[in-house]
């Protein structure tokens, strides 16, 4: 088929942001803007035809903004994702309360919290089996004043900077999520994961169809509390992940969101950044309420991650993690109508606190892509003793004493590796595809 050419790739700029002081360029996003036609008409048939072309670009920098197109509703938003990935998820079983947008079937609001409040940098439901393989966020309004922005972080360069002693630990005792969701959310309250009830999270207030759902997904789920009505899921996950398509190993978990440390340092972070004063005073509100809530009383938030044998992260081992994430933050201010496509499996995203209520950002996101490292060896040559290393689902596990369906995945000899052969087997694959 020949594409006509008001449509190749001379009907677009590409270009990338500058640097914050200008004497250079970011090196993510990659940056679409129109060089004439700025229709949603002309964007819709555009990302179609060179949607090959727009994923190749994902995978290479992470993420891709699309701007100054006319996007003027979350309906154009949906249309000319929908050109772009036609195959979008609605089933939502993440941690932020969220709302479907009038007059569309896959758009939904980013997150229905207080827009004071930090979200810090995450993939996308990683903490699940099989998180989206895309992520695309629209600006229906932008904030007009400091903060709000949707800062974005390259996951793999994360893992390459990670202090190695940390990483190996992490590599060896994995990561373990308990996540606790009551039948009523919270309303104050600073725990994001809190907020949302799990009837809003499956869409049902009966418990055996939430239990038919979880098995369904390869999710564990056990009834806690005195009425036996309190949503409770351990999992057992390891920290990384390899790239789908690059085989780079990429930081893949929610570990610095869902520690009771994060919530005031974003804020401080945000503070120093911004020299608002508010966020400072709300940073030291927040560091009482944390330190004697969750570091003297001992309550536990609503998703809480530990290293795999349940001993708690610590402090400074958190601080290391969170220092590192932010070294590679990227800030972009918003523009009314951008459409920011992200790689979930390599780049990240989060909310920088604001106190401009009008700020509006919508989401929508792909089909579910199940983690696992098998794919790693799918296209070359691989021993009998390598596939048994990484076994058939390595990543996701659950202790057997709460899993509520047969069948359970065996316990992996990838646990037991080094993160040295992790890397040399890493390498093979990579060398493999030269």
């Amino acid at each position: 088929m020949t594409v006509s050419s008001s449509f190749d790739l001379d009907s677009i700029n590409l270009s990338f942001l500058p640097s914050d002081d200008g004497s250079s360029f970011k090196g993510l996003p990659l940056v679409i803007t129109p060089r004439s036609d700025s229709s949603l008409d002309f964007l819709s048939s555009w990302l179609e035809i060179n949607r090959s072309f727009v994923n190749d670009m994902l995978t290479k920098y992470g993420a891709v903004l699309v701007r100054g197109f006319n996007i003027d509703s979350s309906s154009d938003f949906e249309k000319a994702t929908l050109s772009l990935q036609p195959n979008l998820n609605n089933c939502y079983r993440g941690t932020s309360p969220r709302n479907l947008q009038k007059g569309t079937s896959f758009v939904f609001s980013a997150a229905e919290v207080p827009a004071n409040y930090p979200i810090a940098q995450h993939l996308e439901m990683s903490f699940l089996p099989a998180p989206p393989r895309h992520l695309y966020f629209s600006c229906m309004k932008a904030p007009t004043s400091s903060g709000g922005e949707t800062a974005l972080c390259d996951f793999r360069q994360v893992y390459r900077d990670l202090d190695p002693q940390l990483r190996q630990k992490l590599f060896d005792k994995g990561i373990r999520y308990t996540r606790t969701q009551k039948k009523v959310g919270s309303y104050f309250t600073f725990d994001v994961s809190d907020m949302v009830g799990w009837p809003e999270i499956y869409d049902t207030s009966d418990k055996e169809e939430v239990e038919k759902l979880c098995a369904k997904e390869g999710t564990p789920v056990q009834w806690e509390g005195p009425n036996k009505d309190t949503f409770v899921s351990i999992t057992q996950s390891q920290p990384f992940q390899v790239h789908p398509i690059t085989k780079e190993p990429v930081w893949f978990n929610h570990i610095q969101v869902f520690h009771w440390t994060t919530f005031p340092m974003e804020l401080f972070y945000s503070f120093q950044r911004t020299l608002d004063p508010r966020l400072l005073l709300h940073c030291i509100l927040v560091s009482i309420f944390c330190i004697i809530n969750y570091g003297i009383l001992g309550n536990r938030m609503s998703l809480e991650t530990t290293f795999g044998d349940g001993t708690p992260i610590s402090v400074r081992e958190m601080q290391l993690i969170r220092s590192t994430i932010h070294t590679n933050l990227v800030f972009n201010r918003w523009s009314k109508g951008d459409i920011l496509c992200l790689d979930n499996f390599s780049t990240s995203h989060g909310r920088q606190p604001t106190y401009d209520r009008g700020r509006k950002v919508v989401v929508a996101w792909s089909e579910p892509f199940e983690k696992t490292n098998t794919f790693a060896w799918a296209n070359h040559a691989t021993s009998a003793t390598q596939a048994a290393n990484f076994g058939e689902n390595p990543q996701e596990r659950s202790p057997e004493s709460t899993l509520t369906k047969e069948g359970s995945l065996e316990s992996s000899r990838h646990d037991s590796l080094s993160e040295n052969t992790f890397l040399q087997e890493v390498a093979v694959s990579l060398a493999s595809k030269k």
